[in-house]
């Protein structure tokens, strides 16, 4: 998951943040604009596609004289990516909400893909007359309708004059697909609206080299907890919110089952209901669930309301996630009866569970 939207996050930079300019009409721009697109793929797409990264259900752009805002909505709430453009700066912001807000500048710079002028040939959408281009995507030849009755130049990787009102584009996941605008309105809009308040804004070259040092720190991380395994835990003593003490000591001759995590972790929340599964289906066996959360209960009772989470939670973890050399979230692991670490695995992945089903029965089976 963190590498698709890392490498929608570059995506981003090299099609999106391309140049932009004014023409003498962007002056009779009053207060806000706001359009939406409608997004139409070439192929039928199956529901698990609909809920990919790259996936799509409309484009809104919202502008006035002198920035821009696009955001592409999907069927996703782990996460939000936009664009920001700001003409005054000729400077684009790519935009990703995580749990963390981090935005990457860039100056505008020449569009890439080549079109050709149908010279003579107008069309109309939303009341506006359009020039009309057409270039190839897939050796396909498509339509690009712009207008310049706006007054800023909105291409995206198009060398084309005007604001895009339709363009076709693809995605090496999902095909090709037609964004066409479908409804504009005339409105007033929060005065944050185009804020990158909260965001830690970086360079390109800031940005690659974030990502290379992380990547040797998750490396790092990773070789850590390979090296842990096959030896004894640390010794804790907890007690759940749910009342529950558990010793270490107490749990010689069980499989113990640790989940850390923390209330605002998307990845967290998203692996909950596998892990109630996995509790579920050692249901009266010698294997113990508890997970480790770093909120207090206080927070945690309100999650918990939304999202059932049916392990032993301990509030206010962090302490324990020293002990045991934690540093992402979320981490799982699994304890033998011998108190030795048998699994440790960082991050979330689709497969966690079944490799951790996996473990367990194989350790009560011994």
């Amino acid at each position: 998951m963190k590498k698709i939207v890392i490498t929608f996050f570059l995506l981003l930079l090299t099609t999106n943040l391309v140049s932009q300019w004014k023409y003498p009409e962007a002056e009779n721009i009053k207060n806000d604009v706001v359009i939406t697109y409608d997004v139409v793929y070439e192929r039928e797409l199956s529901d698990k596609l609909k809920k990919h990264p790259y996936y799509k259900k409309e484009i809104i752009v919202a502008f006035n004289k002198g920035k821009i805002l696009e955001k592409s909505i999907s069927n996703r709430f782990d996460y939000q990516m936009s664009t920001l453009l700001d003409y005054d700066k000729e400077k684009g912001y790519s935009c990703v909400v995580t749990s963390t807000k981090n935005a990457i500048v860039s100056s505008f710079g020449k569009p890439k893909k080549e079109v050709q002028l149908k010279v003579g040939e107008t069309k109309e959408i939303l009341g506006f007359p359009c020039q009309v281009y057409t270039t190839k995507i897939k050796g396909k030849t498509v339509e690009i309708l712009t207008t310049k009755k706006i007054g800023l130049r909105f291409v995206k990787n198009f060398n084309v004059q005007g604001f895009l009102l339709k363009y076709t584009s693809i995605n090496k996941y999902l095909g090709p697909f037609t964004v066409t605008a479908k409804n504009i309105i005339y409105t007033k809009l929060p005065s944050d609206t185009y804020s990158l308040k909260g965001f830690t804004i970086k360079t390109l070259t800031e940005q690659k080299e974030y990502l290379e040092s992380r990547k040797v720190r998750s490396n790092e991380v990773k070789q850590s907890a390979i090296d842990k395994l096959g030896e004894l835990s640390p010794k804790y003593s907890v007690r759940s919110i749910q009342g529950n003490k558990f010793k270490s000591k107490d749990l010689i001759g069980k499989v113990v089952v640790l989940n850390f995590w923390f209330t605002t972790c998307p990845p967290c929340k998203k692996e909950l209901p596998h892990l109630n599964k996995l509790k579920e289906k050692f249901k009266g066996k010698d294997v113990v669930f508890i997970a480790i959360a770093l909120d207090d209960e206080y927070k945690i009772d309100t999650f918990l309301k939304r999202n059932p989470f049916y392990y032993d939670i301990v509030e206010d973890g962090r302490w324990i996630a020293e002990k045991f050399d934690v540093k992402s979230y979320p981490s799982n692991i699994i304890i033998d009866q011998k108190g030795s670490f048998q699994f440790y695995k960082i991050g979330y992945k689709s497969d966690v569970t079944a490799s951790m089903e996996y473990q367990i029965n194989k350790l009560l089976k011994k």
